[in-house]
């Protein structure tokens, strides 16, 4: 175990939804690893066509994960992003494409370090 104070999510209400069991709350957080990296580049290329109907779906799936293993700032953005594809008019959604890959790629850092072992803080 590893005292290193996560900044990008929080294992620790999942933690305690599996009774502190780490190795269960590790289990789903390698499913994370293994099933957003996909959505995620569903999701930026859907941006990058402007495809309203991709992006929505895409991002509601990734939120969902992001949500799963406590990151909230993460979850907050996608869900922006799943909001502004309802709209009509919505170029905006493009400016969000660097921002999104900083905050997806730090948090896959930290659900890898955790999965690691370094287990809660």
């Amino acid at each position: 175990m590893n005292d290193i104070q996560y900044q990008h999510i929080n294992p620790e209400p999942l933690l305690n939804a599996v009774g502190g069991d780490v190795a269960t709350c590790q289990h789903m957080f390698q499913t994370f690893a293994q099933s957003a990296p996909p959505t995620y580049v569903r999701l930026a290329k859907a941006i990058v066509d402007n495809d309203l109907d991709a992006i929505r779906r895409e991002a509601h799936s990734l939120k969902s994960s992001t949500a799963l293993v406590g990151a909230d700032a993460l979850t907050a953005l996608l869900k922006s992003i799943e909001q502004r594809s309802k709209e009509p008019d919505v170029p905006a959604i493009g400016l969000h494409g660097e921002e999104l890959a900083e905050r997806f790629n730090a948090v896959l850092d930290e659900v890898r370090h955790y999965i690691d072992g370094a287990g809660p803080h």
